[in-house]
Formats: C-alpha cells, sequence, structure tokens
C-alpha cells in the first residue's frame, strides 16, 4: 500500500471522517468560546471550515467514485 492509496481511500470516505469532525470541532470552539480562549476558538473553527468546505467539494465533484477520478487526473 502506497500514498496514494491512503490519499485515494481518505478522500473517497471524506463524509465518514469530516461529518464527527465537524461535530467535534464545533463543541470545542464552543467551549472555548466560553472560555475566552479565543486562538483555541479560531484553530476548532479553521478545522471546521476545512471540514465542510470538503464536504462541499466532495458533493460537487459528483461522490466517491467521481472524485477519486478527478483528484487521479489531476495527481497524474
Amino acid at each position: 500500500m502506497n500514498l496514494t492509496d491512503i490519499f485515494i481511500f481518505i478522500v473517497k470516505f471524506i463524509p465518514f471522517w469530516a461529518v464527527p469532525m465537524i461535530l467535534i470541532s464545533i463543541h470545542f470552539a464552543y467551549l472555548y468560546w466560553l472560555k475566552d480562549f479565543r486562538e483555541m476558538t479560531y484553530v476548532w473553527g479553521a478545522i471546521t471550515l476545512f471540514c465542510l468546505t470538503s464536504i462541499v467539494i466532495y458533493f460537487l465533484l459528483g461522490g466517491p467514485d467521481e472524485i477519486v477520478v478527478t483528484l487521479l487526473r489531476v495527481i497524474h
């Protein structure tokens, strides 16, 4: 198993890791916001935005099969 296979696996299953990460990062961002620790709030907010962007791109490119084909074209 090489690095390309791992990358394809991660990209193909974006909703399975991005949705739980969104829920976790929103929770931590809110907790740090309440504790008035703004730097960590922004870090968790950035993680949330990255996951949301990943999901939007995933669905815009056509789901698990089309995103892999598109990314393989970009890589090669």
